[in-house]
């Protein structure tokens, strides 16, 4: 038998990840896909893109017969889901690198699957190289997950990390940015927004609900200071952005949060770009997946496997989403933190079922209490300067 011809494909966008992706297809991948245009905006950067034909029209690439897949890595949301939904209509799949599309829109992806046939694949919107969408489509899509926890974001640990070794938190943010793993403006990553979308996406396929990022609990550690890192390191805790979701009684809870995490928590020992999902099923008990959750190769390898698994024809099957699928509510659902608010505010402090004062400096003070998640979210809410919020760890 005849081996099939190589999967023609288009790519839109060659950045850091459009990079990494040609790179290993061209190393690792000529026999199951050929990149025929690379479409792009700016025309004034130099550019290897191997045989590939590049562009900077979209039509060449969605008018093109040959071309029967799409591949979107690009940084622009509105341009990203606009050749998503063309790609899908005029019978292509489409393969994109895109947390905020996906999350944002997940809903209407759904629908555009199930009514075209077609595949939206996206393992590298979520902790770039750990295959956990597909880990979750395959072996969990039998199993009740209870819990998904996750350090989701490497710009974030690699900043907790310097900062754990005694880097000041400006002096980490600094450092990623020359290591290449923080944005110019690194605030998705620093307020919580990156992992609570790459947790959206997570909630759809271990859990069945489809909800609107928005409507998940986010805080960041855009002002973390060495106080708060002390208060922990006092205790043999460590700080880590842990975006987490739970199950109980059919009602799902969720939130990103900064968490101190304990010493023998697997948590702990994840460090600097590196990312770490750990899954708990209520038949095959804790998984912990681990791998490097930022760069060009490691979110490129994430890509090239999407297009493997389009020649083999694998695409979600989100079985779990359906009518059956637990609600989404934040209501009655209590969060025990440590908070660091100026002492102009201690009236706030009225607004926790149980609080403890555990510190205070001239400006602030360190607190630890239980409180509704909806309360703490009006404590904290945007804008505010001076107030940091840790969850305790679970002990």
């Amino acid at each position: 038998m005849n081996p099939a011809p190589p999967l023609t494909i288009g790519t839109f966008g060659n950045g850091c990840v459009g990079q990494g992706f040609l790179h290993l297809l061209n190393t690792n991948g000529r026999e199951t896909a050929r990149v025929k245009h690379v479409c792009v905006k700016e025309r004034d950067r130099p550019r290897d893109i191997g045989n590939a034909r590049l562009t900077y029209n979209a039509i060449d690439i969605l008018g093109d017969g040959q071309v029967r897949a799409i591949v979107e890595l690009t940084n622009d949301p509105a341009l990203a889901m606009d050749v998503i939904r063309k790609a899908l209509t005029s019978g292509r799949d489409a393969i994109t690198a895109s947390k905020k599309v996906v999350a944002e829109h997940l809903a209407e992806l759904i629908a555009l699957q199930r009514a075209t046939g077609r595949s939206v694949l996206y393992e590298a919107s979520c902790a770039a190289s750990i295959p956990v969408l597909h880990s979750l489509e395959t072996h969990f899509s039998s199993e009740r997950v209870e819990r998904i926890e996750g350090i989701l974001n490497g710009t974030t640990n690699y900043i907790l990390t310097k900062a754990a070794e005694g880097s000041s938190p400006q002096e980490a943010l600094h450092l990623a940015q020359a290591q290449g793993f923080a944005e110019k403006d690194p605030t998705s990553d620093l307020s919580g927004d990156d992992a609570r979308y790459k947790l959206t996406i997570l909630i759809a396929h271990a859990f069945g609900t489809v909800v609107k990022p928005g409507r998940l609990f986010r805080a960041g550690i855009q002002h973390l200071s060495a106080e708060d890192l002390a208060y922990g390191a006092t205790r043999g805790w460590t700080v880590r952005s842990i975006a987490s979701a739970r199950l109980r009684n059919n009602v799902l809870t969720a939130q990103v949060l900064p968490t101190f995490v304990a010493a023998n928590d697997a948590f702990a020992h994840v460090h600097n770009e590196y990312n770490a999902v750990r899954i708990t099923g209520a038949h095959s008990g804790e998984h912990v997946l681990q791998g490097k959750g930022a760069g060009s190769l490691p979110t490129g390898l994430a890509v090239l496997g999407d297009v493997q698994r389009l020649v083999r024809g694998g695409g979600y099957t989100y079985a779990k989403v359906n009518a059956d699928a637990p609600a989404f509510s934040t209501n009655g659902e209590r969060v025990h933190v440590y908070l660091r608010l100026p002492v102009t505010h201690q009236e706030l402090l009225g607004r926790f079922d149980a609080v403890q004062v555990v510190g205070t400096t001239e400006d602030c003070v360190q607190v630890e209490g239980i409180i509704l998640l909806d309360e703490l979210a009006g404590i904290i809410g945007e804008g505010r300067e001076e107030f940091q919020v840790i969850a305790l760890p679970h002990l």
